[in-house]
């Protein structure tokens, strides 16, 4: 019986996959002590390789070495309640590209073989993608096993989208009018292919010591392609007696003169491959116990990207968008479908690079203490951590020639489109990607290579960051009667470095700052850019308690109570001093190098209850108080672009200054005996309440906590019948604000969704079975809207997927 036996589980509401005492592990001061982390690493062959990619939702596709926010209730995962994680993990556990063993990952168990087939079927698309998987586990002697897994897997699907964002509308009225503006209507058809491998290799060197090697590897890559017509309504003039408005502001019909369009084609490829390898080893011996490990990381990233743009001009349009999730958009001189009238505005060609490279180095060590009568464990580590990012971006601006326009109809798919969103807008043929590059090579006298803008959008793409984590740690254990505490102090030390490539304008350089590259000469109007690398560093020191209690009322009730620190890092590319301007969307990104880490100190209070009749049931009281949290800032800034004033839309993340979540956690599972037609069956509910409070220097008034939902419900049901298994899951995330706007007004809030998936299994014979899984079920679509539900920002679908897969085990 380990006395340290850990497994992932939620913190006080949030997502940290952290470490807790298993529910089955009852302490026991005689037993033989182990690490607490060991549990927690310990992945069965099968789980080695990780989630299946080809299959991720649209939001987490697009957030690729991204930092989850521990916060955020879409990444809550529910577990052992009152616990703390303990000193011993990683303050910033969210990040689980950091996360490794620290023990020999191999089952030394009898040898196997498995092989297995699957089909990976999109709704939407219609189109099954075939794959594969290998896995062995070899024992080569007394002290060596190898252990190899291989799996490749293929997804083509859709995903459809309506976009907009709604503008504010300046009237004679003294109450706030918002119109809508760039109305978007798209499709995404993505070819996914990833490939991952891994090796173990265990060696028992004597009895008390065992060391490990384990290494991973993964071929990806997807190539994306957008069909996109957007109406640029607010660069028209609107008839202000066409108003018709909502009481909050909210104009759903209006009629526009001389307004734009612009037709939009992404053809993306995106290549990935990654690299984990571990070196480590335990030891047991007669006073101390000791893990350690290397961990190194190598994530390279190569994307090569056309972006196409055509226009309509002068369009006289109306829309209604009475039905809030489909509006409707009519033209008068204007044919959507027709290919001929859009006149190529632009292209760029962005060629891509990311280097991510981190090194970990750590080391563990527990003993057992008898002080007086009593028994103490003390464990005790280190942690070395450097994580590298380097990007680069080269950009090639093509621009018309105006001697030699040419329309969309020149290199557009000879068949339609289609329709989108069940049938509601039938879409533009698209541009073939072929047929563009083709132009491009055999055509250049029908392109303007702009030089000038080409360097100033390549340039501040670029930047490094690095970032090194030095942390220790002391945690003890014991046990008074029917009372068991623990308590640790973590000590964390972050160094942060990065340099950004940035244009500044001539006229507001600070010639003392950064370090200059070059000047760049706008043609158009003789303005001069000057570009130089900004460098930005910081550093701080955290120390992050916790302690847990808990206390055995009886043989079927407990309670417990902790209270632990944690921390977040901002992201790399947020803290990068760097400003991106996309032209053809008219919005900016920028980094922001004074961004400060979120310290998080969470309180749980948790009673349990366990017996034959009622099952196990779970409450928690907890309280998070948060300073420093990060939030998307959305706000407007106007640039003149040959005379004319455009409005941009800048996004960055800031420093929230204060917040507070505070609610209740329930859990219950129970047994069943011959549910519905099933032989036995367990039903398992998890809910979390959360009320929520937040402050910005930007506002006077509170908010909600970015990314956090009042209700998040979560219903499993497993059962059996025969060799027949089935596992169904529905989760409810009530609404949730995801950006904050220069007001409330222009806040952003993801709206309320569901999502079901189904698990089921059929053993045909001894080693052989089949396996069906089908997620997103009711295809419920992401919504969002800019603070009111009329004001819909994002209608998505992407489809239900269903795998179908066979295996056969030797």
């Amino acid at each position: 019986m380990k006395l340290f036996q850990r497994i992932p589980h939620a913190v006080a509401g949030t997502a940290i996959a952290c470490c807790v005492h298993a529910a089955d592990s009852p302490i026991q001061l005689n037993a033989k002590p182990a690490l607490k982390n060991q549990t927690a690493t310990q992945q069965s062959a099968a789980r080695s390789l990780g989630a299946d990619e080809t299959n991720s939702s649209p939001r987490e596709r697009g957030r690729i070495l991204v930092k989850r926010n521990p916060i955020a209730s879409e990444y809550q995962v529910f577990g052992d309640l009152g616990s703390s994680p303990g000193a011993d993990a990683d303050a910033e556990g969210v990040d689980y590209r950091a996360y490794f063993p620290t023990h020999n990952p191999l089952d030394r168990s009898s040898a196997s073989f498995t092989v297995g087939a699957s089909l990976n079927y999109n709704n939407l698309s219609g189109i099954a993608e075939p794959g594969a998987e290998l896995s062995f586990t070899k024992p080569l002697s007394d002290r060596w096993t190898l252990s190899a897994q291989f799996r490749s897997n293929a997804s083509d699907r859709l995903i459809e989208h309506y976009e907009a964002v709604w503008k504010p509308y300046f009237s004679d009225s003294s109450d706030p009018l918002f119109q809508l503006d760039r109305p978007r209507y798209s499709f995404d058809s993505i070819f996914t292919r990833n490939q991952v491998g891994a090796l173990q290799i265990g060696h028992q060197l004597t009895e008390n010591h065992a060391i490990y090697f384990k290494t991973y590897y993964q071929d990806y890559f997807d190539n994306s392609y957008r069909n996109r017509i957007e109406y640029q309504v607010a660069a028209g003039v609107i008839d202000p007696s066409s108003i018709d408005a909502k009481e909050d502001g909210s104009i759903i019909k209006a009629d526009v003169t001389n307004a734009r369009t612009r037709r939009y084609f992404g053809d993306t490829d995106n290549t990935r491959s990654r690299q984990h390898t571990t070196f480590g080893g335990s030891y047991e011996g007669s006073v101390w116990n000791v893990d350690y490990s290397v961990y190194s990381q190598k994530w390279d990233l190569d994307r090569t990207w056309y972006n196409w743009n055509f226009n309509d001009t002068g369009v006289d349009l109306s829309y209604d968008a009475s039905s809030i999730y489909f509006p409707i958009v009519e033209s008068s001189n204007l044919d959507p479908t027709n290919q001929e009238t859009a006149r190529f505005s632009s292209v760029r060609i962005h060629d891509n690079a990311t280097r991510d490279r981190d090194l970990v180095g750590r080391i563990d060590a527990e003993r057992r203490l008898e002080i007086g009568e009593r028994a103490y464990w003390i464990q005790t580590g280190l942690l070395w951590r450097q994580k590298e990012r380097a990007v680069r971006e080269g950009r090639d601006v093509f621009t018309a020639d105006s001697t030699n326009p040419f329309n969309l109809d020149q290199v557009a798919y000879d068949q339609p489109a289609g329709t989108i969103l069940d049938g509601r807008y039938e879409l533009q043929s698209g541009l073939d990607p072929l047929k563009g590059r083709q132009l491009i090579a055999s055509n250049p006298e029908l392109f303007a290579f702009s030089s000038y803008r080409s360097e100033l959008e390549s340039l501040p793409q670029a930047y490094d960051a690095e970032e090194t984590v030095t942390s220790s740690y002391i945690l003890g254990l014991t046990q008074i009667d029917d009372w068991s505490i623990e308590a640790g102090l973590r000590y964390e030390r972050t160094e942060t470095a990065t340099r950004g490539t940035n244009s500044i304008p001539e006229a507001v350089n600070d010639p003392d700052e950064g370090a200059f590259l070059k000047e760049l000469i706008d043609p158009n109007n003789g303005d001069v850019y000057v570009i130089k690398d900004l460098y930005s560093g910081n550093s701080y020191d955290n120390l992050l308690p916790s302690v847990e209690i808990g206390k055995e009322l009886s043989r079927e009730s407990s309670i417990k109570a902790s209270y632990f620190q944690l921390l977040m890092r901002p992201q790399y590319f947020n803290i990068v001093d760097y400003r991106r301007i996309s032209v053809p969307t008219q919005s900016i990104s920028e980094g922001n190098p004074l961004l400060q880490p979120t310290l998080i100190d969470n309180f749980r209070l948790a009673w349990t209850i366990e017996n034959e009749r009622i099952g196990a049931f779970s409450a928690e009281a907890y309280l998070i108080e948060i300073e420093n949290f990060f939030y998307g800032a959305v706000s407007t800034e106007s640039i003149l672009e040959n005379g004319d004033a455009k409005d941009y839309r800048v996004s960055r993340v800031e420093n929230g200054d204060s917040g507070t979540i505070k609610g209740l956690q329930l859990q219950w599972k129970k047994s069943l005996q011959g549910p519905l037609f099933y032989e036995k069956g367990d039903l398992s509910l998890a809910y979390t309440y959360s009320d929520s409070e937040a402050q910005v220097a930007t506002r006077s008034e509170s908010m909600l906590v970015p990314e956090r939902s009042e209700h998040l419900l979560k219903a499993t049901f497993s059962g059996s019948v025969g060799k027949l298994r089935n596992d169904l899951t529905v989760t409810y995330q009530s609404a949730a604000l995801d950006d904050v706007g220069t007001n409330e007004e222009e806040d952003v809030y993801r709206k309320a969704f569901i999502t079901t998936s189904l698990n089921t299994s059929y053993q045909l014979s001894d080693g052989r079975s089949l396996y069906l899984r089908l997620s997103n079920l009711t295809n419920h679509p992401e919504r969002s809207f800019e603070n009111s539900p009329y004001r819909v920002s994002r209608n998505q679908y992407s489809s239900w997927i269903g795998v179908f897969g066979f295996r056969q085990r030797f």
